[in-house]
């Protein structure tokens, strides 16, 4: 029997699906950050559950061929990133292997999932960051990220994932914050940062409303003139929710600008949009060559968004009907037909489930289904609903693989 506290030996025999090791310890699995597969290590008890616990690395005692030094200083303390003690290859090898684990275990279904596509660069990719704002004992302003499983900010001079322009803009932030004594003010930063247009948006999240930023606002786009939008929210809830509905514009546009795969697209604070532009053209076009589309095809695009998919598959076929339950985002993807002149797209606003069955009941037919849904996956009646409406082929790009193999043990039987 383990106990809290207690310093264990143990090698690491596998990861979860969230990437920390797995050690077997008597009848125990201890989950430990920071281990590699093969790798042995002290290890020091810190929760104890019924079957499992979780423990922290003290020393690495035989490390694996696969381990590397960090590139970030913070890595073993910030819960930002869970893999950066692992080769680029090793990283792709887990997530290849833990796809192909779901899709064995949970949709049974015997393929070989095809070979995992990196990225050319897996540093300074993303598109969007927040950042939590708070103060320390002696006062002073902290942002940073939280620590692995906890509320307590690491804070951070520099993100590896982020551009060099967005970390200038965030550590010049926390100056201005000093400066005009925002302390208390702050909840959350929050900057989008297309790469391809460079234009930035700004959103600064507060408690409340009646928060002086004009001097700020004005001091931040001068010095960085490709700050394009710059937004209050207002949130004063205490939910690990971010942005509330309640938002007022402080500079610019409420819309920043990305192009994706020839087209150019309106980015808002609140809009869904995929992290990694350069990795979303390959993931698009891997799906424009699935979906193999006709002039004479019809596609039934799912969770749609602001209409990226679908408008990038337009030019491929004859019509495209988009369906989301986000009324902004529905709005957002018309708006992004009409500044890319796309007329063979329709976007409605509804659940899935339901659009989906009435569009069924009026006997719509699709030559290609097209589905983008959030984590959760899709509804057991939304699944019935696509096998009923019997396009020749669905294209299913997923966020989770547990729910995206759920999903494909019931779609299996029909294709």
């Amino acid at each position: 029997m383990l106990v809290k506290n207690q310093i264990i030996e143990g090698k690491c025999t596998d990861y979860t699906y969230n990437g920390l090791g797995v050690v077997k310890y008597d009848t125990f699995c201890i989950f430990v950050k920071d281990m590699a597969i093969n790798e042995v290590g002290q290890i020091k008890i810190t929760a104890v559950r019924k079957d499992f616990c979780y423990g922290r690395l003290l020393k690495i005692i035989e490390p694996s061929k696969q381990r590397i030094e960090p590139k970030c200083p913070i890595s073993k303390q910030c819960g930002g990133c869970q893999l950066q003690h692992l080769s680029y290859q090793e990283q792709l090898s887990f997530k290849q292997n833990h796809i192909q684990n779901t899709i064995d275990r949970i949709a049974k279904i015997d393929k070989k999932v095809n070979e995992v596509i990196g990225c050319e660069n897996p540093f300074a990719y993303r598109n969007k960051v927040i950042l939590p704002v708070s103060t320390d004992k002696e006062g002073k302003i902290i942002v940073g990220f939280y620590r692995y499983n906890s509320n307590e900010i690491i804070p951070l001079e520099y993100c590896f994932l982020q551009s060099e322009k967005a970390n200038k803009v965030v550590n010049k932030l926390i100056n201005l914050f000093e400066k005009y004594k925002l302390h208390k003010d702050i909840r959350y930063i929050m900057l989008r940062d297309m790469q391809k247009t460079g234009q930035l948006m700004l959103v600064l999240v507060t408690y409340q409303r009646e928060v002086n930023l004009k001097d700020l606002v004005k001091d931040i786009v001068i010095f960085e003139p490709t700050i394009k939008s710059v937004i209050q929210n207002i949130n004063g809830e205490r939910t690990n929710v971010i942005l509330s509905d309640e938002s007022v514009l402080l500079y610019g546009s409420e819309y920043i600008q990305d192009n994706l795969c020839g087209l150019t697209f309106n980015v808002s604070a609140h809009s869904f949009y995929q992290i990694n532009n350069f990795q979303t053209e390959v993931l698009y076009n891997i799906a424009i060559s699935l979906a193999d589309l006709s002039k004479k095809d019809t596609v039934l695009d799912m969770y749609c968004g602001v209409g990226t998919i679908g408008l990038v598959l337009s030019k491929y076929c004859k019509e495209v009907i988009g369906v989301e339950i986000v009324e902004k985002a529905v709005i957002d993807a018309r708006e992004n037909a009409r500044i890319n002149n796309i007329e063979n797209a329709t976007f409605i606003c509804g659940d899935a489930e339901k659009v989906s069955k009435q569009l069924l009941e009026e006997g719509k037919q699709f030559d290609c289904i097209v589905i983008d849904p959030p984590r959760k996956g899709c509804s057991k009646q939304t699944i019935e609903t696509l096998i009923a409406l019997n396009s020749e082929k669905i294209v299913y790009i997923s966020c989770d693989p547990s729910t995206l193999a759920r999903d494909l043990f019931l779609l299996k039987s029909n294709y």
